[in-house]
């Protein structure tokens, strides 16, 4: 009888062993963010993709840049149970205030892509990407890559959003101590859409500006430079165009040379280190309290070696793993 229950506990161990790690299944995760569309369905998809792997549910819920709605969607989630919250703020005021509301109920918080500002509202982690570097990460690959003096036109998105103030003060920084890089004009409105991107930039080459690199702040707007340049018949050698993206639009574009360079940053990818992380902490495994995103540099000739794609697939998962246990990007992890 010993050897007999010894057997059965062997068994039920090994068991265990080949089961893998134990997660804290059927979990409800309300994700807050401002729409969906674009960059924010590429995040939705990247989150979905690792939460529904380990069977929980996800309540999406949306603000639309707006603060009080960014505080209704909290209270509802709160109000619904959910386990834990994941909100991409308005701006780090509304973040924190977010916290405060789940600290109150005793619900774990993470905020992505929007920072918190200081104050009682406190997150158990805050994964973004570092805005500042982004756009230093431009200026530099701009001076490294291209020869001359530099005169940019730079459509941003929401301007008054935090990456978008981030952005350009880690642009403006770099170009002070880099020589030959100036703006041509204040920075400009892009609302992260092609519309207005080509009617601001068609005005801008009808009022004689004088400029030799455009910067769109993703790719709709890259899109509607490029419209605007094409109708206004700007020589195609003359102006160097950048993307801050590295999306579908993007990719379309280095396959029709109308684009240069591009700094790659995928919300796919992105959307999946953000549910990893927060899973990660909720089965009391290692997770990021704090850390960025990747990104990189990429140009018209090796873009399609390094460009990090927005439509991620469970292959990544390797990669996401050991980003959120360690922080570092590690692309060659990528299952076959």
């Amino acid at each position: 009888m010993k050897k007999r229950n010894l057997l059965i506990l062997a068994v039920f161990l090994a068991l265990a062993v080949l089961a893998g790690p134990v997660f804290a299944k059927g979990l409800t995760i309300g994700v807050v963010m401002p729409y969906e569309g674009g960059w924010f369905t590429a995040f939705h998809a990247g989150y979905e993709l690792v939460a529904t792997s380990q069977g929980d549910k996800i309540v999406w819920a949306y603000h639309n840049y707006k603060a009080e709605n960014e505080a209704k969607a909290v209270e509802n989630l709160l109000a619904r149970g959910v386990d834990a919250i994941n909100v991409t703020a308005v701006s780090p005021e509304s973040a924190e205030y977010s916290c405060r509301l789940a600290n109150e109920a005793k619900v774990p918080i993470q905020i992505t892509e929007s920072g918190i500002a200081e104050g009682k509202g406190k997150p158990f982690a805050d994964v973004d990407f570092n805005w500042f570097d982004v756009y230093r990460s431009v200026a530099q690959g701009l001076r490294k890559d291209v020869k001359g003096d530099m005169s940019v036109v730079w459509l941003q998105g929401f301007l008054g959003t935090p990456p978008v103030i981030q952005g350009i003060q880690g642009f403006k920084d770099e170009i002070t101590k880099v020589k030959g890089i100036k703006l041509a004009t204040d920075v400009q409105d892009g609302q992260y859409a092609t519309a207005p991107s080509l009617n601001i930039m068609k005005t801008l080459v009808q009022s004689g500006l004088k400029f030799n690199v455009a910067i769109g702040a993703c790719q709709e707007i890259t899109d509607g430079i490029i419209q605007a340049l094409r109708e206004e018949n700007v020589p195609r050698k003359s102006v160097t165009v950048v993307s801050v993206n590295g999306g579908p639009i993007d990719i379309k574009n280095f396959n029709e040379g109308t684009l240069d360079y591009c700094l790659s940053l995928s919300p796919g990818l992105h959307g999946m280190i953000c549910a990893g992380n927060l899973l990660a902490y909720m089965n009391k495994q290692t997770y990021q309290k704090k850390s960025y995103s990747p990104i990189i540099w990429v140009n018209a000739k090796d873009w399609p070696q390094k460009l990090i794609p927005w439509d991620v697939d469970a292959k990544w998962m390797p990669v996401v793993n050991e980003f959120v246990k360690t922080g570092k990007y590690k692309p060659e992890l990528k299952a076959k």
